[in-house]
């Protein structure tokens, strides 16, 4: 608005000054000709009036067309003055036609840069601006959904490798009912294990319509953020002894929170799902958990820490990014939708905090901030 109002200003006194100039000019050139006429041209024009073309003989009609002199120069003035604030009056109308024009153009795929009239070139810099901000998010867009549809693809190939497996092993299984017992348990096991994979899969899909269709609603609660965060913990020992991993937690003995527990836990899940994937095989996952205060807020900050292979910069500033998926090695077995991250940013951001991400010498954090006080 500030803008809007100081470009308005500068326009305006644009318009009004050059407008003024003009009439001042006018002004000062019609009376330059009216007083030469008068000091110069009148005593010849009035005798050859009344003698030549009157013969000298009407003083009556000479008087009236002396009086006409007089009003017809004021006539002639304001005429030429109204002319000139027209020219000031069009000048800013076409302002507005070029304005407009503009605006039209900013919707054009051609990408030519928007040029205006150098008294409202701040307003062509703010075009252009949003013009290219315009440009930006479309081509963000586009590539968002390109790897959608790539996703996509990707998601619907991997879920058919699955299904022929169980179905080819359940079908081994119904076709041989004298089938020794050993293997039977092993195409059991596998079958499960396919089966599994296949749920995965499925919920990725499902996921990707719910991030799309809806925003993330919050309810928040009282809890003990120790026992919460150790709870998660829990479910996460079996895939962390699968790769010698231990997760150690430092914490007080108890921290009460005020946040979206499930929500909350689905970031601290997301986020520990992907610190285990990634820590090199045999170390440990550091999970502090502890209160922080700043300007006057009080922070619930949850800090996962692994060690592995660093994250470059070039990653870190798009691993938030939905269905970006940094590491394209990652095997079907492993891969996810690219979509935990994100949306452990938006279940932050939704509690009004948010989530971090830092990489340094093989060291690998990302830190959840929820506010608790102030909101």
């Amino acid at each position: 608005m500030k803008y809007a109002n100081d470009q308005t200003k500068a326009l305006r006194r644009s318009i009004l000054w050059r407008t003024i100039i003009n009439a001042v000019l006018f002004t000062a050139a019609f009376g330059f000709v009216f007083l030469f006429i008068e000091a110069f041209l009148k005593t010849s024009l009035s005798n050859f009036v009344f003698y030549s073309l009157m013969g000298g003989m009407n003083y009556t009609v000479y008087n009236v067309l002396s009086s006409l002199y007089y009003l017809l120069a004021v006539l002639g003035y304001l005429t030429g003055l109204i002319l000139v604030i027209r020219a000031g009056i069009n000048r800013a109308l076409r302002y507005f036609d070029a304005l407009f024009e503009a605006v039209e153009g900013m919707f054009d795929d051609d990408g030519e840069p928007i040029s205006l009239p150098p008294d409202l070139s701040a307003t062509a810099l703010a075009l252009n601006g949003i013009q290219m901000e315009r440009e930006r998010s479309n081509r963000a867009a586009k590539a968002a959904e390109q790897r959608k549809n790539e996703l996509v693809v990707y998601l619907a190939h991997d879920i058919k490798t699955p299904l022929t497996s169980i179905i080819g092993y359940l079908t081994m299984l119904s076709e041989s009912p004298d089938m020794p017992i050993e293997t039977r348990a092993r195409y059991a096991s596998i079958t499960l294990e396919k089966a599994y994979r296949l749920e995965e899969l499925i919920e990725e899909f499902f996921e990707i319509t719910r991030y799309n269709l809806q925003t993330i609603p919050i309810e928040r609660s009282r809890f003990d953020a120790v026992l919460f965060c150790q709870q998660v913990i829990d479910e996460f020992y079996p895939q962390a002894q699968a790769r010698f991993l231990a997760i150690e937690l430092e914490a007080p003995d108890e921290l009460p929170t005020f946040a979206d527990a499930n929500r909350l836990s689905r970031v601290f899940n997301n986020v520990l799902k992907n610190a285990l994937s990634y820590a090199d095989e045999g170390s440990t996952v550091l999970v502090r958990v502890s209160e922080s205060a700043t300007d006057q807020v009080k922070w619930l900050k949850i800090v996962v820490t692994n060690e592995g292979r660093e994250i470059t910069p070039e990653h870190l500033d798009r691993i938030f990014e939905k269905f970006y998926r940094g590491d394209d090695a990652r095997t079907t077995a492993s891969g996810g939708a690219g979509l935990g991250l994100a949306i452990a940013r938006e279940i932050a951001r939704a509690h009004g905090g948010d989530i971090t991400a830092a990489s340094k010498n093989g060291m690998t954090s990302f830190a959840v901030w929820i506010p608790q006080a102030g909101y």
